[in-house]
């Protein structure tokens, strides 16, 4: 008995020692309180710990001033599990800053203590700056996290007005807003918004300045989704939401399909985008008179309806330039339709300011053939054998073949400019609007954002002696990469160094009507314009 008390004794002093130091460190914690400075010298072997009584949605926000020692902060939830550790890079001086929003209700430790254990004996400061309620945590938090202070004001009314989202979609006449960036003179930020389906599981912008699209997100605890875009003062051009929905069936959601949906476009003009004063229709001037006729192919073996456009007072004993334009219908070949390029009404008001000389055009239409026509060598002939003579025959057209303009986009820039190089005697214009200069026209054709190859025309061109054509070209930044603008200005250097005259230009903007609607007039200017 006497040798169990010898063994037993030492044991309870070393657990009631233990239980003490254990005490002692529990004890040796402070509760963090607002504005209270707390000084203190560490060594390398101490941990201060300090602790704060946070509900879920908190935040503690505040800093540890080093001094001579370069520490960290070990901040440990409720449950005792590592919630982070501060560590900023600025050694054995400077200010450890902390910012902590709880995500559990409880007791949060945080541990001060340094990693070098060869450290030297040093001082620190620690100060807690603001203990934050959830209400105002959640404002702070969302105020940071909201790009724009109208999303901002937008999300804070809708914590009391359940009608507010519907009031603001409502009074805007575009789902997008444009404000100013502070201290920034060239670009302004874009805020485009929508309220998707209930099984969308998320929404993606086309269109603008980021090729490869951008990620709606949701305002906070609303049904509206938003994206933000950095967009140059100067740009137009148009975008489009795509809805990427996911429904599901079976008890426990087991079958999921998804599928996507095109859900709106848009157009955006900013403040500083070219003018295009010459698209609208004019009380003041008088309008050419518009023939939709057609004429008998022998080479393409079937009849292609053209509408052709005369200045008004047409004077035959005059020659005029000639325009052939592809794509008619989108050209305004339609009378009293609207279309996407105006074309007469930019002739008439171009002839009227005497900006070009006098044109008779000729708007071709595609009657749904144009992806096959616009590649097509026998397309090609039709155009200079038959339709140049046709106009010849019915108008006072200019024996020059520096008279004759081909004008199209896209697809039909290539057209143009694969036209001319094959009967340049009789074409001695260009007219490119963001021409497709990718196309190999083979049945391994380039994919037409990354193509593998240089595009047909390219090599016809590099590979031939100069030709008397004389080319206006324009793209826009927002264009296929690769594909379009990088093959627009490799065109455009082959055709440089070749010695061709050339007007190149670029826009702010992507592969659509809304830019090529101005830049027409740029080029019959350029090509055809009064000297």
């Amino acid at each position: 008995m006497n040798k169990l008390l010898r063994f037993a004794i030492p044991i309870l002093l070393l657990i009631s020692s233990l239980t003490n130091t254990i005490s002692a460190q529990v004890d040796k914690s402070i509760q963090l309180v607002t504005n209270e400075t707390i000084e203190k010298t560490i060594s390398a072997e101490e941990s201060h710990t300090y602790t704060a009584e946070l509900e879920n949605g908190m935040a503690i926000i505040g800093k540890v001033t080093q001094k001579g020692i370069d520490l960290v902060i070990d901040v440990y939830k409720p449950n005792g599990q590592l919630l982070q550790q501060i560590d900023s890079p600025n050694g054995i001086g400077g200010d450890e800053p902390f910012d902590i929003t709880a995500n559990q209700s409880g007791l949060y430790k945080f541990a001060i203590h340094s990693l070098d254990p060869e450290a030297n004996k040093g001082n620190y400061t620690l100060k807690v700056n603001r203990i934050l309620s959830l209400s105002e945590n959640t404002k702070r938090i969302t105020k940071k996290e909201l790009p724009t202070e109208t999303l901002y004001n937008l999300w804070e009314a809708s914590l009391t007005d359940s009608t507010v989202i519907d009031k603001f979609i409502d009074n805007q006449p575009e789902q997008h807003i444009i404000e100013s960036i502070d201290e920034n003179n060239t670009d302004m930020l874009v805020t485009y918004f929508c309220i998707p389906n209930d099984n969308t599981d998320y929404v993606m912008l086309s269109g603008g300045p980021d090729f490869l699209g951008l990620r709606f997100q949701r305002l906070p605890n609303t049904k509206l989704h938003f994206v933000t875009q950095r967009v140059p003062k100067d740009a137009r051009f148009n975008y489009g939401f795509n809805y990427f929905n996911l429904d599901k069936a079976g008890p426990n959601g087991e079958i999921e399909s998804r599928s996507m949906q095109h859900a709106y476009d848009g157009t955006l003009e900013m403040p500083n985008a070219p003018k295009q004063p010459y698209i609208t229709d004019r009380e003041n001037v008088e309008n050419g008179t518009l023939l939709v006729t057609s004429i008998e192919s022998e080479i393409l073996s079937e009849e292609r309806k053209i509408t052709v456009h005369a200045p008004a007072n047409y004077n035959a004993s005059k020659p005029h330039n000639l325009l052939i334009i592809f794509d008619g219908e989108s050209y305004g070949a339609r009378p009293n339709r609207w279309s996407r390029i105006p074309t007469p009404t930019i002739m008439d008001n171009l002839l009227d300011e005497d900006k070009i000389t006098p044109t008779v055009t000729v708007l071709l239409w595609s009657m749904g053939k144009r992806s096959s026509d616009l590649i097509s060598e026998a397309f090609g002939d039709f155009i200079a054998k038959e339709l140049i003579p046709w106009a010849r025959s019915a108008y006072n057209i200019d024996t020059d073949a520096d008279k004759v303009i081909l004008a199209g986009s896209s697809r039909g820039g290539f057209a143009a400019s694969f036209i001319a190089f094959r009967h340049s005697d009789v074409i001695g214009n260009v007219l490119s609007q963001s021409g497709s200069y990718w196309i190999k026209g083979t049945e391994d054709e380039n994919h037409w954002i990354y193509p593998e190859d240089n595009g047909k025309l390219i090599d016809l061109y590099k590979q031939s002696e100069r030709l008397p054509i004389k080319f206006y070209m324009d793209i826009g930044l927002y264009d296929a990469g690769a594909s379009m603008l990088g093959m627009n200005r490799q065109f455009r250097d082959i055709l440089e160094v070749k010695g061709y005259e050339v007007d190149y230009r670029e826009f702010k903007g992507g592969h659509n009507y809304v830019n090529w609607r101005g830049t027409l007039s740029d080029g019959l200017i350029s090509l055809i314009g009064e000297k």
